[in-house]
């Protein structure tokens, strides 16, 4: 009987967890995570407030993904013919690294643990939230502004202050939204200063700090790789149909590719839709990989403000409108759609 063949997905984040969970019928997936879950990030910022949120944003692999394998631990090394986790190698036919990005802290976006212990994590923060007098947010982009909107909506005359090293809210976001995000959080309360690093005396005066900040990729596990995989910002360098510079089989998602597009969570959701179609290409033998054409200059993006306001940019043109960023963002941060595609009940 012929096997089947070995696809090892590296990362179950926003490319990784739907690469596997589509695959699984049609080859022997195995999963690589130090996580035993799928967290929607966008739904971040209302656990913090809601932290019961959590039991539907917070997806256990085990649920989705019955037959995944998935190895519980961080890859340390990859090559051309395996994965290193610890002491283990994992061989592979065809290989997706979608590792993503992540913060300096696990606030909004954790390096490991259970499902249990991150629906813990957001009850516990989400006390130390409601019983503090004030509150500083290091971070002005979209999960430090979201943040504060939910705070500012959730839990009115708390002292909130958004500490952002920039000129201006939202950085990825031009006219408009920046300047809406601003106005919307001072005429609620919330104390914005723009243009300041955030010192060791503030950090002591604030009863909670929220640190939304310090966004960054590792791929050291590929340092080691033969020939020149990698820019010089770390990412990955792909060809138009994903795969890594100079490979046949190992294909790249997420935030660590190398291309000229802003990292969001839509486009991680492109990329994974490409690299499935191609690994079921060649897994039946056929022809004709799809390309992938960046989305090089577009600015789209919604920004919830607390639970009925928002502000971003759409390809009709930038938006300050509580409706729009109700009906597709706000009402539920998305929850429902990441449940509903990998079939799950939307509850």
């Amino acid at each position: 009987m012929r096997r089947q063949a070995r696809v090892v997905v590296v990362g179950g984040g926003l490319a990784g967890h739907r690469i596997a969970w589509a695959l699984q019928g049609e080859a022997e997936v195995t999963l690589i995570d130090p996580k035993d879950y799928f967290e929607v990030p966008m739904a971040a910022p209302r656990m913090l407030v809601e932290p019961a949120r959590s039991d539907d944003a917070i997806l256990p692999f085990a649920e989705f993904l019955p037959r995944v394998r998935h190895v519980l631990g961080k890859a340390s090394e990859i090559r051309p013919e395996f994965v290193r986790v610890g002491e283990a190698e994992i061989p592979f036919d065809y290989l997706v690294v979608a590792t993503g990005a992540g913060y300096a802290d696990d606030l909004v976006k954790p390096h490991a643990g259970s499902a249990v212990e991150r629906r813990a994590h957001f009850r516990h923060w989400a006390g130390r939230i409601r019983e503090a007098k004030e509150i500083l947010i290091v971070g002005g982009g979209p999960v430090g502004v979201e943040l504060a909107g939910e705070i500012l909506e959730d839990l009115p005359g708390k002292k909130v202050t958004l500490m952002h090293s920039g000129p201006a809210l939202l950085p990825l976001l031009r006219g408009k939204p920046p300047a809406y995000a601003l106005s919307f959080l001072r005429e609620r309360g919330a104390e914005v200063r723009l243009n300041e690093q955030v010192t060791a005396a503030r950090k002591e005066r604030a009863e909670v700090v929220l640190w939304c900040a310090g966004y960054r990729i590792d791929t050291g596990y590929l340092r080691g790789f033969p020939g020149n995989v990698l820019d010089s910002h770390g990412q990955v360098l792909v060809d138009a149909e994903l795969r890594m510079a100079g490979s046949r089989n190992i294909f790249v998602a997420g935030d660590i590719t190398a291309l000229p597009e802003p990292k969001l969570g839509i486009w991680a959701g492109r990329h994974a839709a490409v690299v499935i179609a191609n690994i079921r290409c060649l897994l039946r033998g056929k022809a004709g990989l799809r390309t992938y054409r960046p989305a090089t200059g577009n600015r789209m993006m919604l920004v919830t403000l607390g639970r009925n306001h928002g502000t971003g940019h759409i390809p009709l043109g930038d938006f300050t409108n509580s409706w729009f960023a109700r009906r597709v963002k706000s009402r539920d941060m998305f929850i429902g759609r990441y449940r509903k595609a990998v079939g799950l009940a939307v509850r």
